[in-house]
């Protein structure tokens, strides 16, 4: 008879737990190309802007005007041109667009200076609704800067307006469908268009982006000065250009400052200022450093200098002007491949300008790079990202928040595979124990984990990880149950380890057996339904099978009893009396027959043979 348990415990696969896998980031382009990448952003948005808002149909009304500005604005010149003037007028007021238009350019011919007339000749080419729209722009820009009456004033402003605003977006399309294809052409009419429209600040924002493109940097400077001066709308956009324009002028011109500073001795910085080209020393960036190094003068801690007083596009180019230097250079040793020796260069500098965008945005991808302080290269991205022109920002921060994620998911992860491969050979109840407690370590500590994944396959992760652990540490309560089972079923067996010799220990046994046998079923039956009843199916077919096998053994100890017991009866000189042996003889065939019929098929065949046998002899002896 087997005495022990051979197999115990052992953990079914369940579904895998993964690491979560950080997400890449591959740089499109280290290098600071703001003016190109900026052109095609800018030409992106306003031909989308042309495409998405056409123009609507807006028709000016033709206002009257007096008398005595007449006379002011008209030549002494006859009746013969006046009369041209008057019928042009009235055809013009009358709506005759085409009439009045060839009265008025025949007027002109004589009197080209005439302001009110220029104004009705380009009016009617706008209400003629033409190519000749261009040309009316043309007529009407020397107008904005003539001496002339308020309300003839104002008309022609209004007109030119309301031109701008039909014609501008046609010559942007344009511009955009023949930008990339042909560079120099596109650029050449939007340099002369603009001419017309120098009040447009975004067209003049495209034109100087164009021609940095195009390498032409002090035309670029130029065009984005003027534009800064003349533009009516998107001016900010236009003077924020102009700043950045102009850096590459002033940096050099600035050096000696901006060293004094990097040293953080803003009193010298300020001197240096002074000393400066005078070509260069008024203007907006260096007004704005002077004013900072004020402000440092008194303000600058042990750590790091004040923030600027300016608005964010201003401070940008004021970083821009103490810092552009070392981001160059370490955006090059990056693209080299030597990111620790760029991180050295950044992390120097950055503290003197903690709110420059791109320095932040390259700080935050060498951590990155580098596998180092995830929460540190969050907050650079997060800085990073405020700036537009950097296209890839959101990108990186996205990455670095996948790397946060798994600075906190994978190694729970890595933990808890560790765990399940320290049972992978089997367990004891030791090895059940530590295994619980690890588990259990790692199931306070979820909460925080799951507060730590922001994405959507790091929240999976973490719910597939929950899942795992409840499941285990289920089965390891199942499992410890199991476990004082195959003791308690040991110990039963323990002392049968040679085998059962007697009907005493073949008494025992069955009760034993019987009362294990119901404690699996009731543990097996709280364990509930799942993958938690294969251990106690397990035990439940070995205790089933001891007792089939002790129920073998019973029968064949009962088989040689009454053989014993027959021998003892018929050996002389024990042989009883004839009517004493005859009952006994009597009763052991009645025993015979039972065991017979009740254990037929636990008996072996040995064992039948015997019984009939016996049964056979008995029934000779007796006669009967």
């Amino acid at each position: 008879m087997t005495g022990t348990s051979e197999s115990r415990h052992s953990f079914r696969d369940i579904d895998p737990v993964q690491s979560l896998r950080t997400p890449s980031f591959e740089f499109a382009e280290i290098g600071r190309q703001a003016d190109l990448a900026e052109h095609d952003r800018r030409l992106d948005e306003l031909a989308r802007r042309a495409n998405t808002a056409p123009v609507a149909d807006r028709l000016l009304d033709l206002s009257p005007v007096a008398a005595s500005a007449l006379e002011e604005m008209s030549l002494v010149i006859g009746d013969d041109g006046e009369d041209l003037l008057e019928d042009g007028r009235a055809n013009a007021h009358a709506g005759e667009y085409a009439t009045a238009l060839e009265l008025l350019t025949e007027y002109l011919r004589g009197r080209p200076e005439h302001q009110e007339a220029r104004y009705l000749r380009a009016f009617c080419m706008y209400r003629l609704d033409g190519q000749d729209q261009v040309e009316a722009l043309r007529i009407l820009l020397p107008l904005r800067d003539e001496p002339m009456d308020d309300g003839l004033r104002e008309q022609v402003l209004e007109l030119r307006r309301e031109l701008r605003r039909r014609v501008t977006p046609l010559e942007v399309g344009a511009y955009a469908r023949t930008a990339r294809s042909d560079p120099e052409g596109a650029l050449e009419r939007a340099e002369a268009f603009l001419e017309l429209v120098p009040e447009e600040g975004s067209l003049s924002c495209l034109v100087a982006l164009g021609q940095a493109k195009a390498g032409d940097l002090e035309r670029a400077l130029d065009t984005a000065t003027r534009g800064a001066a003349d533009a009516e709308v998107d001016k900010e956009q236009v003077a924020a250009l102009a700043r950045k324009l102009l850096l590459p002028y002033v940096r050099p011109a600035a050096a000696r400052a901006v060293a004094a500073f990097k040293a953080h001795d803003p009193r010298l910085a300020r001197v240096e200022l002074s000393r400066m080209d005078p070509r260069w020393r008024h203007n907006a960036v260096i007004e704005d450093f002077d004013a900072y190094l004020a402000l440092c003068v008194t303000g600058w801690n042990h750590t790091s200098p004040p923030a600027p007083r300016l608005p964010d596009d201003r401070a940008d180019d004021l970083y821009s002007l103490i810092a552009e230097a070392d981001g160059q250079q370490a955006a090059a040793l990056m693209q080299a491949g030597l990111v620790d020796v760029a991180e050295q260069v950044l992390s120097l500098v950055l503290p003197l300008v903690p709110g420059f965008r791109w320095l932040n945005f390259l700080y935050a991808a060498c951590l990155l790079r580098l596998g180092r302080d995830p929460e540190r290269a969050a907050a650079c991205a997060e800085i990073a990202v405020r700036d537009a022109t950097i296209a890839q920002a959101g990108e990186l921060l996205e990455a670095i928040r996948g790397w946060q994620e798994a600075a906190v998911i994978n190694p729970v992860v890595e933990e808890y595979l560790a765990a399940m491969k320290s049972v992978s050979g089997g367990v004891s109840p030791d090895r059940l124990a530590r295994l619980r407690t690890r588990l259990t370590v790692l199931e306070r500590g979820l909460p925080a984990v799951r507060a730590a994944a922001r994405s959507e396959s790091g929240r999976q992760v973490v719910q597939e990880l929950e899942k795992a652990i409840g499941r285990r540490l289920a089965e390891i309560a199942d499992a410890v149950v199991v476990a004082e089972l195959y003791e308690r079923y040991d110990a039963i067996m323990a002392p049968v380890q040679g085998g059962v010799t007697g009907t005493a220990a073949a008494d025992r046994l069955p009760r034993s057996l019987d009362d294990l046998a119901a404690r699996i079923k009731d543990k097996r039956r709280a364990a509930g339904k799942g993958a938690g009843q294969e251990p106690f199916e397990k035990l439940t077919e070995l205790v089933t099978a001891r007792q089939a096998e002790l129920d073998r053994v019973r029968t064949g100890l009962r088989v040689s009893d009454l053989v014993k017991r027959f021998n003892e009866l018929v050996e002389p000189p024990r042989t009883p009396d004839p009517y004493t042996a005859r009952t006994k003889l009597a009763g052991i065939r009645e025993e015979a027959r039972g065991l017979r019929r009740s254990h037929k098929k636990t008996l072996d065949p040995r064992e039948t043979a015997l019984l009939d046998e016996l049964i056979t002899t008995i029934t000779k002896v007796l006669g009967r």
